[in-house]
Protein backbone atom coordinates (compact mmCIF):
# COMPACT_ATOMS: atom_id res chain seq x y z
CA UNK A 1 0.00 0.00 0.00
CA UNK A 2 2.77 2.32 0.69
CA UNK A 3 4.23 1.87 -2.55
CA UNK A 4 1.28 2.23 -4.02
CA UNK A 5 0.87 5.52 -2.66
CA UNK A 6 4.76 6.93 -3.16
CA UNK A 7 4.18 6.12 -6.93
CA UNK A 8 0.79 8.11 -6.76
CA UNK A 9 2.48 11.18 -5.15
CA UNK A 10 5.69 10.84 -7.79
CA UNK A 11 2.81 10.68 -10.87
CA UNK A 12 1.01 12.99 -9.18
CA UNK A 13 4.37 15.42 -9.27
CA UNK A 14 5.33 14.67 -12.87
CA UNK A 15 2.50 15.80 -14.06
CA UNK A 16 1.89 18.77 -12.26
CA UNK A 17 5.53 19.85 -13.72
CA UNK A 18 5.45 18.65 -17.18
CA UNK A 19 1.77 20.25 -17.12
CA UNK A 20 3.37 23.85 -15.69
CA UNK A 21 6.49 23.28 -18.25
CA UNK A 22 3.52 23.29 -21.51
CA UNK A 23 2.05 26.62 -20.33
CA UNK A 24 5.60 28.23 -20.68
CA UNK A 25 6.72 29.75 -23.65
CA UNK A 26 9.98 28.99 -23.84
CA UNK A 27 9.45 25.41 -22.71
CA UNK A 28 7.50 24.05 -25.24
CA UNK A 29 7.30 26.28 -28.59
CA UNK A 30 4.21 26.06 -31.42
CA UNK A 31 5.62 24.64 -34.40
CA UNK A 32 5.30 27.55 -36.70
CA UNK A 33 7.31 29.11 -33.76
CA UNK A 34 10.04 26.60 -33.51
CA UNK A 35 10.45 27.08 -37.28
CA UNK A 36 10.90 30.66 -37.31
CA UNK A 37 13.87 30.41 -35.25
CA UNK A 38 15.54 27.60 -37.54
CA UNK A 39 14.58 29.79 -40.40
CA UNK A 40 15.73 33.16 -42.04
CA UNK A 41 13.31 36.34 -42.44
CA UNK A 42 13.33 39.07 -45.58
CA UNK A 43 15.53 41.07 -43.64
CA UNK A 44 18.26 38.81 -42.54
CA UNK A 45 18.58 38.00 -46.31
CA UNK A 46 18.97 41.60 -47.53
CA UNK A 47 21.93 41.73 -44.45
CA UNK A 48 23.83 38.41 -45.90
CA UNK A 49 23.61 39.80 -49.42
CA UNK A 50 24.33 42.96 -48.68
CA UNK A 51 27.60 42.54 -46.53
CA UNK A 52 28.45 39.20 -48.21
CA UNK A 53 28.25 40.24 -52.03
CA UNK A 54 30.46 43.01 -53.66
CA UNK A 55 28.06 45.36 -55.44
CA UNK A 56 30.57 47.75 -55.87
CA UNK A 57 30.83 46.66 -59.61
CA UNK A 58 27.24 46.35 -60.28
CA UNK A 59 26.29 49.26 -62.94
CA UNK A 60 22.84 49.29 -62.41
CA UNK A 61 21.53 53.20 -61.60
CA UNK A 62 19.57 52.91 -58.33
CA UNK A 63 15.80 53.08 -58.04
CA UNK A 64 14.18 55.18 -55.94
CA UNK A 65 11.84 53.30 -53.23
CA UNK A 66 9.76 54.30 -50.52
CA UNK A 67 9.34 51.54 -47.97
CA UNK A 68 7.25 52.51 -44.67
CA UNK A 69 8.04 49.00 -42.52
CA UNK A 70 11.34 49.11 -41.88
CA UNK A 71 12.09 52.01 -39.36
CA UNK A 72 12.89 49.79 -36.76
CA UNK A 73 14.67 46.94 -38.34
CA UNK A 74 18.03 46.63 -37.59
CA UNK A 75 18.85 46.06 -40.97
CA UNK A 76 17.18 48.67 -42.57
CA UNK A 77 19.95 50.10 -44.42
CA UNK A 78 20.96 46.92 -46.22
CA UNK A 79 16.70 46.61 -46.90
CA UNK A 80 17.12 50.07 -49.11
CA UNK A 81 20.33 49.07 -50.74
CA UNK A 82 18.91 45.38 -51.85
CA UNK A 83 15.63 46.94 -52.70
CA UNK A 84 16.83 50.18 -54.75
CA UNK A 85 19.02 47.76 -56.81
CA UNK A 86 15.88 45.78 -58.00
CA UNK A 87 17.20 42.33 -56.44
CA UNK A 88 14.40 42.21 -53.55
CA UNK A 89 10.58 43.32 -53.98
CA UNK A 90 8.90 45.90 -51.99
CA UNK A 91 5.51 45.04 -52.17
CA UNK A 92 3.03 47.51 -54.12
CA UNK A 93 1.55 49.04 -51.02
CA UNK A 94 5.21 50.25 -50.53
CA UNK A 95 5.89 47.41 -47.45
CA UNK A 96 9.06 45.18 -47.72
CA UNK A 97 7.61 42.46 -44.82
CA UNK A 98 11.25 42.63 -43.08
CA UNK A 99 9.93 40.00 -40.17
CA UNK A 100 8.47 37.71 -43.10
CA UNK A 101 9.97 34.32 -43.71
CA UNK A 102 11.74 33.51 -46.55
CA UNK A 103 11.08 30.65 -48.38
CA UNK A 104 12.44 28.31 -51.25
CA UNK A 105 10.17 30.31 -53.70
CA UNK A 106 10.62 33.50 -52.78
CA UNK A 107 14.15 32.89 -52.40
CA UNK A 108 14.66 31.61 -56.26
CA UNK A 109 12.84 34.67 -57.13
CA UNK A 110 15.75 36.80 -55.00
CA UNK A 111 18.59 34.66 -56.92
CA UNK A 112 16.73 34.83 -60.36
CA UNK A 113 17.07 39.68 -59.99
CA UNK A 114 20.93 39.28 -58.72
CA UNK A 115 21.47 36.70 -61.62
CA UNK A 116 20.33 39.00 -64.26
CA UNK A 117 21.77 42.18 -62.47
CA UNK A 118 24.68 40.77 -62.33
CA UNK A 119 25.27 39.26 -66.00
CA UNK A 120 23.04 42.15 -67.75
CA UNK A 121 21.15 39.27 -68.79
CA UNK A 122 17.14 40.52 -68.68
CA UNK A 123 16.33 37.43 -71.34
CA UNK A 124 17.14 35.20 -68.62
CA UNK A 125 13.24 36.27 -66.46
CA UNK A 126 11.78 34.56 -69.54
CA UNK A 127 14.06 31.83 -70.60
CA UNK A 128 12.48 28.80 -69.20
CA UNK A 129 8.71 30.31 -69.57
CA UNK A 130 6.53 27.48 -71.59
CA UNK A 131 8.94 24.47 -70.65
CA UNK A 132 7.56 21.04 -68.64
CA UNK A 133 8.31 21.18 -65.10
CA UNK A 134 10.77 18.84 -63.90
CA UNK A 135 9.62 19.33 -60.65
CA UNK A 136 5.79 17.29 -59.50
CA UNK A 137 5.09 19.95 -57.02
CA UNK A 138 6.06 23.09 -59.47
CA UNK A 139 4.12 23.34 -61.97
CA UNK A 140 5.02 25.65 -65.60
CA UNK A 141 2.57 28.33 -64.58
CA UNK A 142 3.67 28.42 -61.05
CA UNK A 143 4.50 32.46 -60.36
CA UNK A 144 8.05 31.86 -59.28
CA UNK A 145 8.52 29.06 -62.34
CA UNK A 146 11.29 30.84 -64.51
CA UNK A 147 13.43 31.56 -61.15
CA UNK A 148 13.42 28.18 -59.74
CA UNK A 149 14.18 26.40 -62.92
CA UNK A 150 17.22 29.02 -63.58
CA UNK A 151 18.77 29.09 -59.76
CA UNK A 152 18.47 25.04 -60.34
CA UNK A 153 20.53 25.29 -63.32
CA UNK A 154 22.89 27.45 -62.24
CA UNK A 155 23.60 25.33 -59.56
CA UNK A 156 22.51 27.91 -56.89
CA UNK A 157 19.91 26.48 -55.40
CA UNK A 158 19.15 22.64 -55.22
CA UNK A 159 15.88 20.36 -55.28
CA UNK A 160 15.12 17.67 -53.02
CA UNK A 161 16.22 14.18 -53.73
CA UNK A 162 12.36 12.99 -54.17
CA UNK A 163 12.41 15.26 -57.75
CA UNK A 164 10.86 18.30 -55.59
CA UNK A 165 11.38 21.53 -55.06
CA UNK A 166 8.96 22.50 -52.21
CA UNK A 167 8.89 26.12 -53.10
CA UNK A 168 6.61 26.83 -49.92
CA UNK A 169 8.93 25.39 -47.47
CA UNK A 170 11.35 27.87 -45.53
CA UNK A 171 14.99 27.91 -45.88
CA UNK A 172 17.48 27.35 -43.22
CA UNK A 173 20.09 29.38 -42.04
CA UNK A 174 22.26 27.05 -43.60
CA UNK A 175 21.01 26.78 -46.69
CA UNK A 176 20.91 30.26 -46.68
CA UNK A 177 24.25 30.64 -46.16
CA UNK A 178 24.91 27.76 -48.61
CA UNK A 179 23.13 29.81 -51.33
CA UNK A 180 25.28 33.28 -51.05
CA UNK A 181 28.44 31.15 -50.84
CA UNK A 182 27.17 29.92 -54.64
CA UNK A 183 26.07 33.17 -55.80
CA UNK A 184 29.58 34.82 -54.61
CA UNK A 185 30.95 32.99 -57.71
CA UNK A 186 29.24 35.21 -59.62
CA UNK A 187 30.62 38.26 -58.58
CA UNK A 188 34.12 37.33 -59.27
Amino acid sequence: MLKANRLLILSFISFSLLLGCATKKEAVLPAEEAVRRKSITRAEFAHLLATRLDWNSIEKRPKKVIIIDISKSLYRNEIKKMAKLGIMEVYPNHTFLPDKTLNRGNCAKIVENILVTVKGKEKWRRKYLGKPSPFSDVPNYHRHFNAIILATKKDIMKPYRDGTFKPGRFLSRGQVRRVVRRLERYFK
